[in-house]
């Protein structure tokens, strides 16, 4: 679902940001669960086309940030490239913390921005277990509705300090 939110919110801004999913247990190949979809669906937003993939060296590699669900997803990307620690977070955790980096004035192109705004809150990371979003997997319609809401509420805070203001 984070994916599709952020993808959704990223070509509002009109801005060409590749974003990917992947999963540390991925069923490969498989659709997202049916409520996903559905919560999506009362977000306008679809999620049909999406299918699961698992996480790889490759994929870490390839990304200037890694934003995680849970902390065990966090530890499990960090193990398989232990160079992606200063970059991967969860979720919430890394909104918290690019929302005081976002607030600082940039004099350079929003690419430069987003790194030195990575680079900031990985600098200011804290010694405590980090916020996570709860997986809905497996359970009711409310819980995947309460987690697009929170994906939501996350990725529009990361964005913001990562793209600054439009």
């Amino acid at each position: 679902m984070a994916e599709v939110i952020a993808q959704a919110m990223l070509h509002s801004a009109a801005l060409p940001v590749v974003t990917g999913s992947a999963g540390v247990r991925a069923l490969v190949g498989h659709p997202m669960a049916p409520h996903a979809i559905s919560a999506l669906d009362r977000l306008g937003l679809n999620g049909r086309a999406h299918r699961a993939r698992l996480l790889d060296r490759d994929l870490i590699a390839s990304a200037d940030l890694l934003l995680t669900m849970e902390d065990a997803h966090r530890a499990v990307a960090v193990a398989l490239d232990p160079r992606a620690a200063g970059r991967t977070f969860t979720l919430p955790e890394f909104a918290e913390l690019a929302a005081g980096a976002g607030q600082r004035r940039y004099r350079s192109d929003t690419v430069e921005r987003a790194r030195a705004i990575v680079q900031s809150a990985a600098e200011r990371r804290a010694r405590r277990r980090p916020a996570e979003v709860h997986d809905p997997y497996g359970g009711p319609p409310e819980g995947y509705e309460a987690c697009a809401k929170t994906l939501g509420a996350s990725l529009s805070h990361a964005l913001a300090a990562l793209l600054g203001p439009r």
